[in-house]
C-alpha cells in the first residue's frame, strides 16, 4: 500500500492513515522507497520492514558520500485531514445489525405467512425508524394498530449496539395517532401525528425529552391504510426545512408538501406532482427533495407494472418545475450484482414499501438511498445525486429473505456536523436492522 507523508519542521515526516483503518495494521511492516545523492547511505537499512507507529516513530539517518554531510529524518504516522466542504464522503463502515428477534420482537425467521396477525410473527412489523440523537427510535404500526397497549409498538434502541435503551417521551400524544417517524437532516426524530383529521409534526431531540411542536396542518398527511404511507424532512425541523408526504394515490402521483420556517409550519400545503402513477403496481410512491434550498429537486421512488413482478422499481430525478432529468439505469445487477434495483420486484403486498428512497446533504454534497430487492432479497444502496452510481462498496447491500408479501423496508440517516460523519439505518422487513457509519476522511 502507498502513503503519502507531509514534510514538517526538522526533517519530521508525517504518514496520514485513515481513521476507519486500523494504522498499526497498515504501517507495521512497511518498507520505505529512498531517492538518494550519488554515494549516499542511509541506516537503519531501508529495505527492512519498520513498525511507524511505534513510539517517537522510526529515525533514518542519510549520510553523503564524503561523510561530511549527515540528516536524520523521523516518520511518525497520524490521522488523515477531514475532506473540504463540498467533496461529500469517502468511506462507509458496516457497523451494528440485529435481526427482529434479537431486538426483543417475538417470533421466528424466514415465515411466509401473509395475513397480518401470522405477518408479524415472522418480523413483519410495518414498521419506521428514526434517528434521535444518540439512539434509534423503532415504531411498529402493525402492533400500534392491533394492540396500543403491547411494548412492540414503540422500542429505543442505543444507535452504537442496538440495546433497548429506555422509552419514547411521548407527552400527550397517544402511540395510535403517531403514524410516521422519520429523522430530519441533524438526527431529530420526527412525527406525524394524525387527529381529528389534522396532521400535528412533533420533534425530539432526545428520547427522554418531550416532544416540540412545529404546528398542525388541515389535512390526513397519512391518508392510506396499507402500508404505503411516507414522509421526509429535508433540513432542520428547528429552523429550516420541507416536509413531504405521499397524498391519496391517484393516476399523476400526488404528494403533499409544506414548509417549515424558522421552526414553525406552515398555514397551506401545496401539491407535488411527480407525472407517475401512484396507483399503480403495489400502490407506493415516494419523494425525497434533495436538499432543503428554496426550490429543490426531487428524487422519486416508484413501482410500475404488476405487483410482485420483475423490472416493477423505478427511480426519477425531478426538476423543482416537475421535468424529469434523471432515470436510474434499468440494469443495475451488472454493476451491483445482487442488489437488483432496476430489474428490482415491487412486494406483493398492497402497499409494501419499496423503493423508498431519502435523500441527505453529507458534508455539502448530496446523496441517495434507495431500497429494493426480489421475491427472495431485501436490498439497499445509497447512490450519486444523479442515480448513475453506487457510492461505495459496502453500500452495495443485499440479503436473502422472503420479502414479496412484507411490507418492505424503511430506511433513515443523517448528518453529523460535528463529528463530520453520517449514520445510516436500515430496517428490512421479516429480516432487522442493519446500520452504517459513513466518514470524511482523505
Amino acid at each position: 500500500m502507498l502513503f503519502n507523508g507531509i514534510f514538517g519542521d526538522n526533517n519530521d515526516i508525517l504518514l496520514k492513515v485513515s481513521p476507519y483503518l486500523d494504522a498499526e495494521e497498515e504501517l507495521n511492516g512497511v518498507v520505505p522507497v529512498f531517492y538518494l545523492s550519488k554515494g549516499a547511505t542511509v541506516t537503519p537499512d531501508p529495505s527492512v520492514p519498520q513498525n511507524f507507529t511505534q513510539a517517537g516513530g522510526v529515525k533514518y539517518i542519510v549520510t553523503s558520500e564524503d561523510g561530511k554531510v549527515q540528516n536524520t529524518y523521523t516518520i511518525t504516522c497520524g490521522l488523515s485531514d477531514q475532506l473540504p466542504y463540498g467533496e461529500g464522503f469517502t468511506y462507509a463502515e458496516v457497523k451494528k445489525s440485529k435481526t427482529f428477534i434479537e431486538l426483543g420482537y417475538p417470533g421466528v425467521m424466514e415465515g411466509w405467512n401473509h395475513g397480518v396477525e401470522d405477518s408479524k410473527e415472522y418480523g413483519d412489523l410495518l414498521l419506521y425508524h428514526a434517528y434521535c440523537g444518540d439512539y434509534i427510535v423503532l415504531l411498529s404500526r402493525i402492533y400500534a394498530d392491533f394492540n396500543s397497549s403491547s411494548p412492540h409498538c414503540l422500542k429505543v434502541v442505543d444507535k452504537t449496539n442496538l440495546n433497548a435503551s429506555g422509552s419514547l417521551n411521548l407527552g400527550s400524544i397517544s402511540i395510535v395517532d403517531i403514524k410516521m417517524i422519520t429523522s430530519d437532516y441533524k438526527g431529530r426524530c420526527v412525527a406525524a401525528v394524525v387527529r381529528g383529521g389534522e396532521t400535528e409534526f412533533v420533534y425530539w431531540r432526545t428520547p427522554t425529552t418531550a416532544p416540540t411542536s412545529v404546528g398542525k396542518i388541515s389535512v390526513n398527511m397519512a391518508p392510506s391504510t396499507d402500508g404505503s404511507a411516507n414522509f421526509q424532512v429535508a433540513g432542520d425541523i428547528t429552523s429550516n426545512a420541507w416536509i413531504t408526504a405521499l397524498a391519496p394515490r391517484n393516476s399523476s402521483g400526488e404528494h403533499y408538501r409544506i414548509k417549515v420556517t424558522n421552526g414553525q409550519l406552515a398555514s397551506n400545503y401545496t401539491i407535488v406532482q411527480t407525472g407517475y402513477a401512484s396507483s399503480d403496481c403495489a400502490g407506493f410512491q415516494m419523494i425525497s427533495p434533495l436538499d432543503d434550498s428554496d426550490s429543490p429537486s426531487f428524487v422519486i421512488g416508484d413501482t410500475e407494472g404488476a405487483a410482485g413482478a420483475a423490472n416493477s422499481i423505478k427511480c426519477y430525478i425531478n426538476s423543482p418545475a416537475g421535468v424529469t432529468t434523471q432515470v436510474m439505469p434499468g440494469y443495475w445487477q451488472n454493476i451491483l450484482q445482487a442488489w437488483w434495483v432496476g430489474t428490482g420486484f415491487a412486494t406483493a403486498r398492497t402497499g409494501g414499501r419499496s423503493p423508498v428512497v431519502s435523500a441527505l446533504p453529507i458534508n455539502g454534497k448530496t446523496y441517495i438511498a434507495v431500497t429494493s430487492g426480489t421475491a427472495w432479497w431485501h436490498a439497499a444502496a445509497v447512490l450519486t445525486s444523479n442515480l448513475q452510481a453506487l457510492t461505495h462498496e459496502n453500500l452495495n447491500i443485499a440479503f436473502t429473505i422472503n420479502r414479496n408479501w412484507s411490507y418492505g423496508s424503511w430506511l433513515d440517516w443523517y448528518w453529523d456536523e460535528d463529528q463530520k460523519e453520517a449514520h445510516l439505518a436500515v430496517w428490512f422487513g421479516r429480516l432487522g436492522l442493519y446500520t452504517y457509519k459513513l466518514t470524511c476522511y482523505e
